[in-house]
């Protein structure tokens, strides 16, 4: 039997992570905030990202926009041993226009979105060779860009096909690259919605070198709305195993509280007696009054919902999550939804929230109606 060859250590030890946007999509959580600052279980949404570049790169350089200082004071100068550059984009053009912005680069390197949580072995996969590229197997490829294949190499990328093959590969966002992409980015002209994209440099890349595909082993999950931002922090606590139930030292849970994993509870939280919390995510300071029922829900920092208020959920079957969690979540858990309450929204007592809606804050919400996510997404 022929020996298999065995992976060339990869040398790769700088990282870019594109952090740059304002993520409208991801409202009301980013109003205040940018999302990489999107807290999950005490931690920054970025500082998930970044540990699973903990041992593999020396350094990161972070292309910064929407609420950049927020960023860097979060952050600094070094993250768990690894030292941070951090590169402002002027003006927001798009995916390629913001990997631009980080060079000039005289090294090899890995490039992430700052939006998604992907696995060690999935950026340590792309370094094979030269130029790699992540491709994620999916259910529904129509809404990703899609690997283009030919004879075992990445020739190029299509952007949400009508009709992908069964076999697909999906763009996770997870690249091997150099310095030599600079000059292709700068010919890089405007795509049909104004921006300059990534997907054009990697056929151009491939036109000139080899680039090869990498299938994913590890999970990747995308916060990309309010919604993907609670399967984020599910998927984190499940993760962890045991009850799955995460609690700050400074919240206060009142008795006769039940309280159903995967939940996490920040600090400054108030848990009223006898009051259900399930599945969902509490913001710093956020507040459930006497005998309320949150399910599936995330409250951002400060909100209320009280006492004797329902905030309702139920799988929406229409939905069919981009998330891969390798079986930690369930599907009916990711297509689940309750209610999204923003930064000091308010629940009147004795409320009924419908499942689905959105409250963007600082307004009592009142038999809201439903607000229904149709679709899921990737990146933003």
């Amino acid at each position: 039997m022929a020996a298999i060859a065995a992976q060339p250590p990869c040398l790769t030890r700088h990282a870019v992570i594109l952090a740059a946007g304002e993520s409208t999509r991801t409202r009301p959580l980013t109003l205040h905030r940018p999302k990489p600052l999107i807290p999950l279980l005490g931690q920054p949404l970025l500082a998930h990202i970044l540990d699973a570049l903990v041992g593999l790169v020396e350094r990161v350089t972070l292309v910064v926009g929407y609420r950049a200082e927020m960023i860097e004071a979060s952050f600094g100068a070094c993250y768990r041993g690894i030292a941070l550059r951090y590169v402002r984009q002027g003006v927001t053009n798009g995916t390629a226009g913001a990997l631009l912005a980080a060079g000039p680069i005289d090294e090899p390197f890995f490039l992430l979105y700052g939006d998604n949580l992907v696995a060690h072995e999935d950026i340590l996969g792309v370094c094979r060779g030269r130029y790699g590229v992540a491709g994620l197997r999916v259910r529904d490829a129509r809404s990703f860009g899609v690997l283009e294949l030919d004879d075992g190499l990445v020739r190029g990328i299509s952007e949400k096909p009508a009709s992908p093959p069964p076999d697909a590969l999906a763009n996770p966002g997870i690249y091997h690259l150099d310095g030599a992409v600079f000059p292709l980015l700068r010919r890089i002209t405007p795509s049909p919605r104004g921006e300059l994209e990534l997907t054009d440099l990697i056929g151009a890349l491939a036109a000139r070198a080899p680039v090869l595909p990498h299938i994913c082993e590890g999970y990747w999950v995308p916060v990309g709305t309010p919604w993907e931002a609670l399967s984020a922090a599910q998927f984190l606590l499940a993760r962890r195993g045991g009850d799955q139930v995460w609690i700050h030292p400074e919240a206060r849970i009142e008795p006769g509280v039940q309280i159903i994993g995967p939940t996490a509870i920040d600090a400054g939280c108030v848990v009223g007696a006898g009051a259900v919390v399930a599945a969902s995510v509490l913001g710093r300071g956020a507040t459930v009054g006497t005998g309320a029922r949150v399910q599936a829900s995330w409250l951002d920092d400060g909100a209320l919902v009280g006492a004797g208020a329902r905030l309702e959920a139920q799988p929406f079957a229409e939905l069919w999550p981009s998330a891969e969690t390798r079986g930690l979540l369930r599907h009916e858990q990711l297509i689940t939804r309750g209610v999204v309450l923003g930064r000091d929204a308010v629940v009147a007592a004795g409320a009924v929230v419908a499942p689905g809606t959105i409250v963007t804050g600082e307004r009592p919400a009142e038999r809201s109606s439903s607000r229904r996510e149709v679709a899921t997404h990737h990146g933003g």
